[in-house]
């Protein structure tokens, strides 16, 4: 998919579809860059430690959901009045979002170049909505899916999002968020070890918006996710807590970039993750900060364990800060269980894997998904 059959494969693709010349012509464009911009370089901030040739040797997909169907949708109560739900391939030009793209994000012209299924939503002001998106692995084949939202003035939307375990999915997906609008969104990543999965999500986001994100990332042989969120409007929240699990020889990388680009933002993120076997790990934090976006409000904790010499993980916070009148707060921790506790439980007549268990489950649970109770129960730890 990623070398010269690429050419191929979009031949074949675009041969297929009945669809009008300004989305052909976007496709065309979109891999034009994806071919001048080539594969992502570990000497990238956002790869430095994934290896983009483990997409080259994955086993083959061998769950396949029955029919057509990229996504299934469950929506709680009613739908409001006025929400409009559309195929992404049925969206008009003027409706089109573009994203800015560099060699890091090559993937979302990729997407584009290739894309095959996606919806856009749009929930009109003072609507609330509860929605559960499960994204299904429909053939051996990787899915470009790419998703828009567009929530309201006042709205308020509860999004849970579910990826198939045994993927390949490429989702690119789009959030705008007009003022005093609030989200909930809750991602649930439990992959296989043969999956894989790459993620673009990029959230913007007008004044006085709330944002509680809530990421679960467990296994694949290689998944690389990044969240960027853009402050366009001041006195707006931005929350994120996520639980990064990976055995074997699964490799995760969870990024995310906040720009605080206005005054008087908050961004507070969170993440836990544990490595054992040969399993890896990279979390990357950054905030920017822009001159003149006084009264921002920034932090990031990132704590990790290693519970095997062969288990690596790479974690790293950072802070662009170009402007005096800020609160920024940055930690970084990686180790091994703590022997004291342990001992201590044991001490107690605990046996020794439940007393790891019962620090394990302590350490995921200070991410506090959405104080979710059973969420451990889903982690193959």
């Amino acid at each position: 998919m990623f070398k010269n059959p690429i050419n191929l494969a979009f031949d074949k693709l675009t041969a297929m579809l009945n669809e009008p010349k300004w989305l052909q012509q976007k496709r065309r464009d979109a891999l034009k860059k994806f071919q001048q911009y080539g594969l992502p370089s570990r000497k990238l901030e956002l790869w430095k430690y994934s290896n983009i040739k483990k997409l080259e040797k994955l086993e083959e997909a061998t769950d396949s959901a029955d029919g057509n169907d990229y996504f299934i949708f469950t929506i709680e109560g009613d739908l409001p009045k006025d929400t409009q739900m559309q195929d992404i391939l049925q969206v008009d030009e003027k409706n089109w979002k573009n994203i800015k793209t560099d060699q890091q994000t090559t993937f979302v012209e990729l997407n584009t170049a290739m894309l095959n299924s996606g919806f856009q939503l749009s929930i009109p002001k003072n609507a609330q909505l509860k929605l559960h998106v499960q994204y299904q692995q429909v053939s051996k084949d990787w899915q470009n899916i790419r998703t828009v939202i567009n929530l309201g003035e006042n709205a308020e939307l509860e999004l849970t999002e579910s990826y198939d375990y045994d993927c390949r999915i490429n989702h690119v997906s789009l959030i705008n968020l007009a003022t005093d609008s609030r989200i909930k969104l809750q991602s649930n990543k439990h992959l296989r070890k043969t999956a894989a999965l790459l993620h673009f999500s990029q959230i913007n986001c007008e004044q006085n918006v709330n944002i509680q994100q809530g990421t679960i990332n467990n296994n694949a042989a290689f998944s690389h996710c990044i969240t960027e969120v853009n402050f366009n409007g001041q006195h707006s929240k931005f929350n994120a807590a996520s639980v990064n699990v990976a055995h074997d020889n699964c490799h995760i990388s969870e990024n995310i970039v906040t720009n605080h680009q206005v005054q008087n933002c908050k961004s507070n993120v969170l993440k836990r993750s544990l490595a054992t076997d040969k399993a890896s790990i990279a979390i990357n934090a950054k905030a920017i900060v822009a001159k003149g976006a006084d009264g921002s409000d920034v932090a990031q904790s990132l704590k990790n364990i290693v519970l095997t010499d062969d288990a690596t993980i790479y974690s790293r916070p950072e802070l662009e800060i170009n402007t005096d009148d800020v609160i920024a707060a940055h930690g970084s921790t990686i180790g091994e269980l703590d022997e004291t506790s342990l001992t201590y439980l044991r001490s107690r007549g605990i046996p020794k894997e439940q007393a790891k268990f019962m620090l394990i489950e302590s350490f995921l649970q200070d991410a506090n998904i959405f104080k979710t109770e059973d969420f451990l129960d889903k982690i193959e730890l």
